[in-house]
């Protein structure tokens, strides 16, 4: 009876210390693909973006990171636009107010493009998907203009959030990008701020 015990615990063990091994070099390896994918992107930001989402751990193809960099994205516009319209209601009836309902605006319609791109990727009309997230990039530039038409100096509400929606957006933007051989691969990439 204790010669079984103590090869149960044994084969326990060695199955544990075999499991965990094998798992650092996949791991590793997972961690190179996201790298190796996003030096192919260009995109200064890709890996950060990707490291947001714990799926991107497992991706294997460009395909499943640029589907996860999209949901990154539409959550991100999601988020914002709920967040601006939060500060809207704070500076009610004022220039700042204004502007932070036009940019709830453009968010909301950044929210609908990245709907249609989700739409269009999940139909393989990856063209179509690049074009919609481009769209949707445009929201933190047209949210800023927002504030410079009323000559509002202080910025400072939105451009945190127009930062980071335009790094989300981009970086789905480029991976998609990867999936066709559009624009930005033949060199007529988007400069990123």
């Amino acid at each position: 009876m204790a010669k079984a015990t103590i090869a149960t615990t044994a084969a326990v063990v060695l199955l544990v210390v075999a499991a965990s091994s094998s798992l650092l070099p996949a791991t590793l390896a997972t961690a190179g693909f996201v790298a190796s994918t996003c030096k192919s992107s260009d995109n200064p930001q890709c890996v950060a973006v990707l490291g947001t989402d714990p799926r991107s751990v497992n991706a294997t193809t460009v395909q499943e990171l640029a589907s996860i960099a999209l949901d990154i994205a539409t959550a991100t516009a999601r988020d914002s636009s709920s967040y601006l319209s939060t500060e809207a209601d704070k500076h009610d009836r004022t220039d700042v107010g204004d502007a932070l309902s036009d940019c709830v605006g453009y968010y909301g319609g950044a929210i609908d493009a990245l709907e249609t791109a989700r739409e269009s990727f999940d139909g393989g009309d990856y063209s179509e998907a690049e074009k919609q997230t481009d769209a949707a990039e445009d929201a933190g530039d047209r949210c800023e203009q927002a504030f410079t038409d009323r000559h509002l100096n202080d910025q400072s509400t939105v451009s945190d959030v127009d930062k980071r929606m335009k790094d989300r957006t981009s970086v789905a933007g480029d991976l998609i990008d990867l999936l066709w051989g559009g624009r930005r691969s033949r060199g007529c990439r988007l400069s990123r701020a």
